[in-house]
């Protein structure tokens, strides 16, 4: 605090009312600052997250093109309906296994390991 006279003699309650202030404006830059930062890696994220979306986006479309390929490969074999069932049954079938696997993993990873339960 250059150029500032020296404080006269302020009372307690004084001192502690600015030390109050002081320290607020203190967290609040600290919030700015760390919003500044925060706000930067999402700026910086973004075009990732953008490019991972129109990924998802074209292997979901891919999948759907691989299932109509298999129906037209099944139909001369099976007929509409067969064709159109083993499909169905097998992909359901994969997305309950998929869907089952990662249901065991997020109990494994939300489990809470106790020390004192392991004697």
């Amino acid at each position: 605090m250059e150029g500032e006279p020296p404080p006269q003699e302020e009372s307690i309650p004084t001192l502690v009312t600015r030390l109050i202030d002081e320290g607020e404006e203190f967290i609040r830059a600290e919030l700015r600052l760390y919003r500044a930062r925060v706000l930067s890696r999402v700026d910086e994220a973004r075009n990732a997250i953008i490019l991972a979306v129109i990924a998802f986006s074209l292997v979901q479309a891919v999948l759907v093109a691989a299932l109509v390929g298999l129906l037209i490969v099944l139909r001369p074999l099976l007929g509409p309906g067969g064709a159109t069932g083993v499909v169905i049954v097998v992909g359901l079938a994969l997305a309950g296994l998929l869907g089952f696997l990662g249901w065991r993993q997020l109990l494994k990873a939300t489990e809470i390991k106790d020390k004192d339960s392991r004697k």
